[in-house]
């Protein structure tokens, strides 16, 4: 004769699918962070023409080929980072600067950068993640990073943003020059 096996409290499935989903969240993102990304380094970015850093920040945004005053957080996005705040609005020279590095992260707030993986998360919260380009400029300049974030929705997972698709982002403002020892400029047909 077969003895029932009684069912786990709706806490406890719920507290197994949250592992299960973190499990497998770890083994598709390869934890917290990657560290350089094959090709990143060596790849110049063309910054065809001035961009005006707002007064009190160290960041302008770009989303849908534009620079805008404020992103919604719905939608892919890039931040051009210099390494200083000024009362004053900053202008980034057009200029060419060779990415020396990049990371990759889950975030569970874009704006804190809050790792999701310290913090837990579960399938109904947005989870962010973070393509980070550290850009080596000039010893005079003021040029720290590229950084683009993807929202992901319901446990849905893809890989992180590309530096072409961070072009895309900002639109006529930036130009990706690969090393000569990739593809050319503009990879798609």
């Amino acid at each position: 004769m077969l003895t029932p096996v009684p069912m786990p409290s709706f806490g406890a499935r719920r507290a197994i699918a949250r592992a299960l989903g973190l499990t497998c969240l770890l083994v598709i993102s390869g934890g917290c962070a990657v560290g350089d990304r094959v090709g990143a380094g060596g790849t110049l970015i063309n910054i065809d023409r001035p961009v005006r850093i707002p007064p009190n920040s160290a960041h302008t945004s770009f989303q849908g080929g534009r620079q805008v005053a404020g992103t919604s957080k719905l939608a892919p996005y890039c931040e051009l980072e210099i390494k200083t705040v000024s009362t004053e609005p900053q202008q980034i020279q057009p200029g060419t600067y060779r990415v020396s590095g990049g990371r990759y992260t889950l975030l569970k707030d874009p704006t804190t950068r809050l790792p999701a993986l310290i913090t837990g998360f579960s399938c109904s919260d947005a989870v962010y993640q973070e393509s980070l380009w550290l850009m080596r400029a000039p010893p005079e300049g003021n040029l720290h990073s590229l950084r683009c974030i993807r929202p992901l929705f319901h446990c849905l997972m893809a890989p992180p943003l590309t530096l072409y698709e961070a072009r895309d982002l900002t639109g006529s403002a930036f130009s990706i020059v690969p090393p000569e020892s990739e593809l050319p400029a503009n990879p798609r047909p």
